[in-house]
């Protein structure tokens, strides 16, 4: 993740890739791969204090493989661009910050809706270095047509955040 302020304009970018797999050996044979590809990036203006409106996109792309038995592979790749807009809080001290963030988007545009949220807080012990802990939630709905079936995903992500800083 990235963020920086000059007091006034807020930039916040967030991405994450993972991958996950899993094989049945006993009849039917399966086998599954997913990757996950998330992103996030939003600019904000201050509204009073450490309260901040803000927009930008969340981009989610989920590329799936499955194979059963000897049947052909079924592998897709649907990905949502989404505009969001929400409210932040960022309040920046000498060794702690804090941060909260609500957001909405969707819009019909990329997925049928979505809601996130998410609070952090930083610990920097010493200058330029520190430590981050927190809890986000993430919940969308969007459809995606393919092999004249439509594929509907209503999907709730939540779970702790743990990291590292680096602060200029």
């Amino acid at each position: 993740g990235f963020a920086a302020t000059n007091g006034l304009f807020r930039v916040d970018a967030d991405v994450l890739w993972a991958a996950v797999g899993g094989d049945r050996p006993d009849s039917p044979n399966l086998t599954v791969d997913a990757d996950v590809i998330y992103g996030r990036g939003t600019f904000g203006v201050r509204l009073y204090k450490d309260l901040f409106a803000h927009g930008g996109v969340r981009r989610f792309a989920l590329k799936y493989d499955i194979q059963i038995a000897d049947l052909a592979r079924f592998t897709r790749k649907p990905g949502l661009w989404d505009p969001i807009v929400g409210i932040g809080y960022h309040h920046v001290g000498e060794k702690f910050e804090a941060h909260g963030v609500v957001e909405g988007g969707g819009f019909g545009v990329g997925s049928d809706s979505e809601f996130a949220a998410g609070v952090k807080l930083d610990w920097k012990p010493v200058k330029h270095f520190g430590l981050t802990g927190g809890y986000n939630y993430l919940q969308f709905k969007f459809k995606h047509d393919a092999a004249s079936r439509t594929l509907e995903v209503k999907q709730t992500l939540s779970g702790p955040v743990a990291g590292i800083g680096l602060y200029f």
